[in-house]
């Protein structure tokens, strides 16, 4: 005796698929870490006479310290 599977009909709806997104509320503090970052970061570049493309670099660098401050206050 062989046993066989049954397939389904296929749907007339078609699958739609979406990109994974990843849903995070956002807090007052997420907020303020954000605003102290971006204040951070323009410092860093005034200090530099915002010469040169280091914004990336900028941001990262304040987020270092900003992390590091509320870390320590933690």
């Amino acid at each position: 005796m062989i046993i066989t599977r049954q397939r389904k009909a296929p749907s007339s709806k078609k699958a739609v698929r979406r990109p994974a997104v990843r849903k995070t509320a956002r807090t007052a503090g997420d907020e303020a870490r954000r605003s102290r970052i971006a204040e951070a970061a323009y410092l860093l570049a005034e200090q530099r006479g915002f010469e040169g493309d280091m914004q990336i670099d900028d941001w990262l660098r304040a987020e270092q310290e900003i992390d590091a401050r509320l870390s320590s206050s933690g």
